[in-house]
């Protein structure tokens, strides 16, 4: 009886599957990150392969999510390298790293002339394993905007990748999804509910209360009590996947003290890769000297002098190095956020100067300012402006850090007087 009905259920999810895969493309490209270095265009038509290789050297503007109207943006990144596959339908792009959660806006020129996308930093990343050993390595990695598959569905008529992969989740085998939520503060019950079997769950620093249980609904259910959980908390959730549940229902509620439980939304999710800390910085209390009275020009052979060592990582007027921002017109922002930026430089991490912890397979491992080097390799710059440059293919991990390969210390070393001097050339300059 049993393998009776079950057998026009696998008949019925491989007609669904492959009537998905087969769907029609939406009118427009969707774009999403699927790692730090990279970028993947879903496109509803195959791009000219002239088009694809005008991208490199193009850049990638980012700015606040949720700025209004006409905003600066916060930096940019720059296209390295630009193939296309799946038919020309799917462009990925090499492309520097991508420091913070942000709205970043792709402009594809005529590949796509509609005009620019945009696309963030948020959801899940789904990882897929053959057998039933999870520490097994991946067979794939996918993008998801939460863990619901049901989204693996829709990102299927979008896109070609999306829908070669569908089918693997008809399969015997085991599917982890990866992620940040961001819960609310205080005291709160998260719930993970999903229809396939649940191996694992993870949320914040510990695994859920009693177990895996699964209710008399047929779903598997895992509870957690979160008491101040960091924010966003780390997720991580593992189903087993099969021909009786393809594309499995999956479900994160919250709920604080006497409210219902809500289901948490796209929005509370952020890659896994993803540094929270600098986009969650938030300035400290400092007391801040005088700064009036500083000479511009004693200032300027403190900048560029041996004990300060400003310019072995920033250029002024195109003097000096440029491992850090350009400090041409930074005065403008004022002597306190010149002098801010001096004595915490982790406080205010210019985007584009991110650090960054690079991991090499062979147990190598290089820290500095990255940048894309072609569409096979990184550049790393160090502290001391001296750089390595390394293939992509060897990288095992990259992790931004939350504090800035500036210096700390540096009001004590060269003394308030200096500083003042200091002060008042950057500011000079920016108004020459």
């Amino acid at each position: 009886m049993t393998t009776a009905r079950r057998i026009p259920w696998v008949v019925i999810t491989a007609a669904g599957l492959l009537a998905i895969a087969a769907a029609p493309p939406p009118d427009g490209p969707t774009a999403w990150a699927s790692g730090p270095l990279d970028v993947v265009v879903a496109l509803p038509r195959p791009a000219d392969a002239a088009a694809v290789a005008g991208l490199v050297g193009r850049t990638v503007p980012y700015y606040e999510q949720g700025a209004k109207g006409p905003a600066e943006p916060l930096g940019s990144l720059k296209i390295a390298g630009a193939v296309a596959d799946d038919g020309g339908r799917t462009l990925r792009l090499a492309v520097d790293p991508q420091p913070r959660p942000a709205r970043y806006v792709l402009d594809l020129g005529p590949i796509a002339p509609a005009g620019p996308i945009a696309y963030g930093l948020g959801g899940v990343e789904a990882v897929r394993i053959e057998g039933d050993v999870a520490t097994a390595d991946p067979a794939w990695t996918a993008w998801l905007p939460t863990p619901d598959l049901a989204g693996f569905r829709a990102l299927a008529a979008a896109s070609a990748e999306h829908a070669r992969r569908l089918p693997d989740l008809a399969r015997p085998g085991l599917l982890r999804l990866d992620s940040q939520v961001d819960l609310p503060p205080g005291e709160v019950v998260a719930t993970v509910e999903s229809t396939a079997e649940i191996v694992e769950c993870l949320l914040g620093d510990g695994e859920p209360e009693g177990g895996v249980a699964k209710s008399a609904d047929g779903r598997w259910v895992a509870k957690f009590a979160l008491d101040g959980a960091p924010r966003p908390a780390f997720f991580s959730l593992t189903i087993r996947t099969g021909p009786d549940d393809p594309t499995p229902a999956v479900k994160l509620t919250a709920s604080e003290a006497g409210s219902p439980a809500r289901e948490v939304g796209a929005s509370s999710f952020l890659l896994p890769w993803v540094s929270a800390a600098l986009a969650a910085a938030r300035p400290a209390a400092m007391e801040i000297p005088d700064l009036a009275g500083g000479d511009p020009k004693r200032g300027e052979e403190a900048f560029f002098s041996k004990e300060a060592l400003c310019s072995q990582c920033h250029v002024v007027k195109g003097r000096g190095d440029r491992v850090g921002p350009d400090l041409t017109t930074i005065g403008r922002k004022g002597a306190e956020h010149l002098y801010r930026s001096i004595a915490a430089p982790s406080e205010s991490i210019t985007p584009d100067f991110v650090t960054y912890t690079v991991s090499l397979k062979d147990g190598r491992v290089a820290a500095g300012v990255v940048r894309a080097e072609g569409p096979g390799a990184i550049r790393v710059i160090d502290a001391e402006a001296k750089s390595v440059t390394l293939p992509r293919a060897e990288i095992d991990e990259l992790r931004p850090a939350a504090t800035s390969i500036m210096p700390v210390g540096l009001v004590p070393a060269l003394g308030e007087a200096r500083i003042r001097d200091i002060v008042a050339y950057l500011g000079a300059v920016a108004n020459e």
